[in-house]
């Protein structure tokens, strides 16, 4: 029930094309891109921003701009790249994350499934054709 409710909060907080722009928090890492991941319930989740602003509050307010961290434009097509490639052992999608949620370790209370996530981008209509400074709480996917 509770993967419902969230599949329907992504859903609505997200109201527009699939196939637009998201914002994810990335750094280069030994001459190769890392996208930042948070604890979600013993899994790791990928934090998406739908804004850029929300990304880079998230990095200022994490102080993961101090680690190398920084905001990174997406589209829905490298995202889904991203989340078939090397982060397809990837549990969980959080979309627009605060540092509070990381910090109390309720990210799960507004992620959906790697699965759901995608399933959204790639079952919409609209979609294109595809071809609080927890440092141990942070991790990196290598792309």
């Amino acid at each position: 029930m509770t993967e419902l409710k969230n599949a329907k909060r992504l859903e609505q907080a997200l109201r527009r094309c699939p196939s637009s722009t998201f914002w994810l928090v990335a750094r280069h890492e030994n001459r190769q891109m890392e996208v930042l991941m948070v604890g979600c319930s013993g899994e790791q989740a990928l934090p998406v921003f739908s804004g850029e602003g929300e990304a880079e509050m998230f990095v200022w307010l994490e102080r993961a701009f101090e680690d190398g961290w920084q905001v990174r434009e997406t589209s829905s097509g490298e995202l889904v790249s991203i989340l078939y490639g090397p982060c397809a052992g990837l549990g969980r999608v959080a979309l627009d994350p605060s540092p509070e949620i990381v910090g109390i370790n309720a990210v799960s209370l507004i992620s959906v499934t790697r699965e759901r996530f995608l399933s959204w981008i790639l079952d919409s209509p609209c979609s294109i054709s595809l071809g609080a400074h927890h440092h141990t709480r942070r991790s990196a996917c290598p792309l």
